[in-house]
């Protein structure tokens, strides 16, 4: 039987927030469904934006669930004078930090909470950012932050939550073999009612892509490959926050080029919006270079939408349950399977349609991922 926690958690950003991605629905997931008292410290503005959260006081405890406390602050507000004042007000089990790079969410209050001796009551996730596709992001910035970080041991005696084993070695490789680390699953976002397959016909093909416009999420990569499959009456949707003006217009010039095919970037889309945009595709479709979870991934699985992705996520033996395919990335092995997605009908398509859905929810409903998260927080 694992006793109440009192958990302070330290965020860039959350609910109502989702610009984000990953990160805020990782953590959102993890409050809402683990018996602890959550107190976090995080942002009043989404990622990307300077407008403050409608209806929200800023530097004030907002109760946000029945176990879940926010305290959303300003520019300037998140200080180490700010942490000093939380964590001599009330004491906490642990403290948790949703980034590896954040230099006010996770240096600032990390630095204050190692001189005041609580460092092993420090849990740190990366989320990813030790992925090899994340690194190669801002590559020389990040190669000097770990370098500085080894030298002064800025995570010296705290505790790594990795997701799965191969973010364990990550940090291991990153931060030493001595690292305290705890592996915890990521939590998926559960989705309502039973799955419902698309009309399919031989000789159509709707795609659904929903992830930021930007080269590690391989939307480059889709478009060519589709360019290469020269299939007529495709469409494919690709939405997601425009994080790279540059990288969008490249990807803008590549599907004209496909001719037969109707493509499109809507831009960003809010967590409500989904399951309607998921309705009429037939796959969910990211060549990506490196998830950690990869949250749209199994929520559109649970939706019955089988996954066109890469191997550079967690989410393997896609064939076997058929519900996807998880291909190496390179232009044969995308477009065999997008040409024979292309060709399935609706017999064919209802199997996997239905494979997808059951192995989606096999992953939101294992009561063992719920008990790591205890487990990691004793």
């Amino acid at each position: 039987m694992y006793t109440r926690k009192k958990i302070l958690v330290f965020s860039d950003w959350f609910l109502p927030g989702y610009k984000a991605g990953g990160p805020i629905r990782s953590l959102a997931n993890l409050v809402h469904s683990i018996d602890f008292d959550f107190w976090i410290v995080t942002r009043i503005t989404d990622h990307q934006s300077t407008e403050p959260y409608a209806g929200i006081t800023h530097g004030v405890w907002t109760s946000h669930g029945p176990n879940v406390q926010v305290c959303y602050l300003n520019d300037g507000e998140m200080t180490s004078a700010f942490v000093k004042i939380i964590l001599s007000e009330q004491s906490f089990d642990y403290l948790y930090f949703n980034s590896l790079f954040s230099p006010l969410y996770t240096l600032v209050p990390l630095r204050v909470a190692r001189k005041m001796g609580l460092a092993s009551s420090c849990v740190l996730a990366p989320r990813g950012m030790l992925k090899a596709g994340a690194l190669s992001v801002k590559a020389r910035k990040k190669k000097i932050f770990l370098v500085t970080a080894r030298l002064l041991g800025w995570f010296k005696g705290i505790r790594w939550h990795a997701t799965n084993e191969a973010e364990a070695n990550e940090i291991r490789f990153h931060f030493g073999t001595a690292c305290s680390i705890g592996i915890a699953p990521n939590l998926a976002t559960k989705v309502d009612g039973a799955a419902s397959p698309a009309h399919k016909t031989s000789g159509e093909l709707r795609l659904i892509s929903i992830a930021r416009i930007s080269p590690e999420k391989g939307i480059r990569e889709a478009l060519l490959f589709l360019k290469a499959a020269a299939l007529d009456r495709v469409e494919c949707s690709f939405y997601g926050v425009r994080q790279n003006s540059e990288y969008l217009e490249e990807c803008r010039l590549i599907a004209n080029q496909i001719s037969g095919a109707i493509i499109s970037f809507p831009g960003e889309i809010t967590p409500e919006e989904i399951p309607s945009l998921m309705k009429n595709a037939h796959f969910f479709y990211l060549p990506t270079w490196g998830e950690n979870f990869g949250h749209a991934i199994v929520e559109a699985l649970q939706h019955g939408k089988p996954a066109i992705i890469s191997n550079r996520t967690p989410w393997t033996h896609l064939p076997t349950a058929e519900a996807g395919w998880e291909l190496p990335i390179e232009e044969p092995a995308f477009v065999d399977v997008l040409r024979n997605c292309f060709k399935m009908n609706q017999e064919e398509y209802n199997r996997w349609s239905y494979g997808a859905s059951a192995f989606g929810l096999s992953h939101a409903n294992n009561p063992s991922h719920i008990e790591a998260y205890y487990s990691l927080f004793e």
